[in-house]
């Protein structure tokens, strides 16, 4: 057969390999298209903490992305273990139609590098459990926050209205006191424009209702206009979820076993010491073996062994790649203790905010509501009959309203804590009933249950 033949022949085939590489590409962006804001799935109505924990943690785009990566590490570690793919190699003599070779050899992995590729697998595999952990955590924080911050919300909105009816019932006696010449016009104004601005707070308030449900649906994993129906209570949830879970000794002990991002940094350093191992053997031969199928002139329907060995010549390379892992290591060790003592110290916060919540919610809840609310009444009295100022009655409603919302926002704060402290350690059991010495107590106010139905 002429060389032209050959030639041609060759020819053939590269364009042909030429044509498929410069082959048109459109990949398919329909999954961006798609894509929505937020689930349609129904949020169950009064669904308490835990139930809108269990649903944020099941349909929150951060959870599905971190359970894809859980997925996508599970597949690697299976892929770690594979040998290499064999090599075929053909020769075609293209002066020499008789000359014809067929090989096909295979990497061997010596040196434990296959056990290494699999054990930094599993160290990855562990680390992105503990990343989903992680996730699933501190979503469940962030349903509690904004959950604590509606609330805090709704009822600051019902004591603004409260007070509303509390300063129409005033301006109502300031405007009966003024026709009869009792008080002068300036304290009827001042009691109109303490009427107006608690109006006017009170709209406010309703405008920051709507954002702090969106904010709730975020947590969630719903679109921020979705609606929210329930009958809610702030101190009912904080009487069913913000109790500690355990003595401050024991949150200590445990936090450096059971935090998630700390667990992930170990699996990842871990990922980090098979790295170095294997930096250390990139320096050392490659080895394959494999078989050779021969027809020439010389050596007809031949059959041959071969074994080849790479030669690692370029040193500098492979002593930058021990140097990279050893620098990556030492990098993953002090981020990791880093990581310990910013942990420790978010603990230490979460605890002193949940105790400082807890004095001043019975401070406020068990003394200084139930004085400003005798002085409201006294003073309004004391107004009619003459005996008070109109600057008595505005300070004492003023107190009133500032310890009512210090007491809510001590509530909230502590519903907060707690939920930092699920987040820093997500195997604590949730709080399903608070401890008797937590009940309120009789001279607290009265619970405000607010019954949403958002428009």
């Amino acid at each position: 057969m002429s060389i032209l033949v050959h030639a041609s022949r060759v020819l053939a085939v590269l364009a042909t390999l030429a044509l498929s590489a410069c082959a048109s590409y459109s990949p398919n962006y329909e999954a961006l298209q798609q894509t929505a804001y937020g689930n349609d799935t129904p949020l169950p109505i009064d669904a308490d903490i835990a139930e809108l924990i269990h649903y944020a943690q099941s349909h929150h785009p951060s959870v599905l992305a971190a359970t894809a990566q859980l997925e996508r590490a599970r597949a690697a570690s299976v892929s770690a273990g594979a040998f290499a793919d064999p090599e075929l190699s053909i020769s075609q003599g293209l002066n020499d139609a008789d000359y014809f070779t067929l090989g096909l050899s295979q990497e061997i992995p010596i040196f434990n590098r296959r056990g290494m590729s699999i054990e930094q697998a599993k160290s990855s595999e562990l680390a992105a459990k503990a990343r989903l952990t992680q996730v699933r955590a501190e979503i469940a924080a962030n349903v509690v926050q904004a959950f604590s911050e509606y609330l805090y919300v709704l009822e600051n909105q019902a004591l603004q209205r409260d007070l509303v009816q509390l300063l129409e019932q005033f301006s109502s006696i300031a405007e009966q006191s003024y026709a009869a010449g009792d008080v002068a016009m300036a304290d009827l104004l001042r009691a109109q424009n303490a009427l107006d601005e608690a109006r006017s707070e009170y709209d406010n308030l309703q405008a920051m209702r709507f954002s702090q449900r969106a904010r709730l649906n975020s947590a969630l994993g719903r679109d921020a206009r979705a609606e929210l129906h329930g009958d809610y209570a702030l101190e009912v949830s904080h009487r069913e979820f913000a109790h500690l879970p355990a003595p401050p000794d024991e949150l200590y002990e445990q936090l450096k076993e059971n935090n998630p991002a700390l667990l992930a940094l170990r699996a990842e350093v871990k990922s980090l010491v098979v790295a170095q191992d294997i930096a250390n053997t990139s320096g050392l031969p490659r080895l394959m073996i494999g078989a050779e199928y021969m027809n020439t002139d010389m050596a007809s329907d031949t059959v041959a062994g071969m074994l080849s060995v790479s030669l690692p010549i370029w040193r500098a390379n492979y002593r930058a790649q021990r140097e990279a892992a050893e620098a990556d290591l030492a990098s993953g060790l002090h981020e990791l203790e880093a990581s310990e003592l910013a942990i420790q110290a978010e603990l230490s916060m979460a605890l002193y905010q949940w105790q400082d919540a807890e004095r001043n919610r019975v401070l406020y809840g068990d003394v200084l509501i139930g004085r400003a609310e005798q002085a409201v009444a006294s003073s309004l009295s004391n107004y009619q009959s003459g005996s008070a100022s109109f600057t008595d009655v505005i300070t004492s409603q003023q107190e009133w309203l500032s310890f009512a919302l210090a007491h809510r926002r001590a509530m909230a704060n502590q519903l907060a804590a707690v939920a930092t402290l699920h987040a820093l350690m997500p195997t604590l059991p949730l709080p399903a009933e608070t401890p008797a010495e937590a009940e309120p107590s009789a001279t607290s106010v009265e619970v405000i249950s607010v019954e949403v139905k958002d428009e």
